[in-house]
């Protein structure tokens, strides 16, 4: 076969192959439906995936999916990022805790019996709370203060 001969069989199987591929594509999409139908799927239903699928591909649609999965992305790492600075904060808040107490303890170790006492009593306190609030969220009640309790606990940290 000589040059000429070639190039017009591949002009002529390039042409033919794609009114080819077009009949096919849409034979096997009538088969698939019909398969489906014979499934038990329902046609509406498959008529409703299309049409997403569709919408989906609509250039502004698609921008807004972008940009919903950029802000989620972002709201995730932010929540990362929230989780990590409260570990910190937490981490802090007890190394302070435990040197406090050490030096408490050295400098003045009356007034950290007392205090640990205070912590106790508080303690015991909001037990008794937990253990007298209604389990119902629907009777939640505002919890009235004992103006005793509150003058006691404002001498006993000035003093």
């Amino acid at each position: 076969m000589n040059k000429t001969t070639l190039l017009i069989a591949a002009a002529l199987l390039a042409v033919g192959i794609s009114p080819l591929a077009v009949r096919a594509a849409k034979n096997s999409e009538v088969a698939t439906a019909s398969e489906a139908t014979a499934a038990g799927r329902d046609p509406a239903h498959l008529n409703l995936v299309e049409a997403r699928r569709k919408v989906n591909e609509l250039p502004d649609v698609l921008s807004a999916q972008q940009q919903s999965k950029i802000d989620r992305s972002q709201a995730t790492k932010a929540a990362a990022d929230y989780k990590q600075a409260r570990t910190r904060a937490s981490a802090s808040e007890a190394s302070y805790r435990k040197l406090f107490d050490e030096n408490l303890q050295k400098l003045d170790p009356e007034a950290a019996a007392t205090q640990l006492r205070e912590r106790q009593s508080f303690r015991e306190r909001m037990e008794k709370a937990r253990a007298s609030k209604p389990s119902s969220s629907s009777n939640k009640k505002v919890a009235q203060h004992d103006e005793e309790d509150d003058e006691e606990d404002s001498d006993s940290s000035q003093g």
